[in-house]
């Protein structure tokens, strides 16, 4: 099996829409609602303790997740978003490893 990689997104990757057409195929709105966030500057995962992670396989996007700071709990409370493994690559640890990395 291929190695994969999982690294900090400071920019949406094009690949993006591949896993955002995956997902609306499933019924899953949200990486529509990531990347509606993002473009308008609304959510980018770039305020102090947040993130947005991205699983790469071969240099293509396999899964995506992000941490953000939770503004309806105490201060140092996170909450995980937008978290979502390509069908294909599901039952490979790809999503148990992305979360574990968020949480880190």
């Amino acid at each position: 099996m291929d190695e994969w990689v999982i690294c900090k997104i400071s920019g949406l990757a094009p690949q993006i829409r591949e896993l955002e057409e995956q997902a609306v195929a499933e019924g899953f709105r949200f990486l529509t609602r990531l990347i509606a966030e993002w473009e308008s500057g609304a959510n980018r995962f770039d305020q102090q303790g947040e993130c947005l992670l991205g699983v790469f396989r071969n240099g293509r996007l396999i899964a995506v997740g992000g941490l953000s700071s939770d503004p309806f709990s105490e201060p140092g409370v996170g909450r995980l978003r937008r978290v979502y493994v390509a069908p294909a690559s599901r039952g490979q640890n790809v999503g148990k490893a992305l979360v574990q990395q968020l949480l880190e």
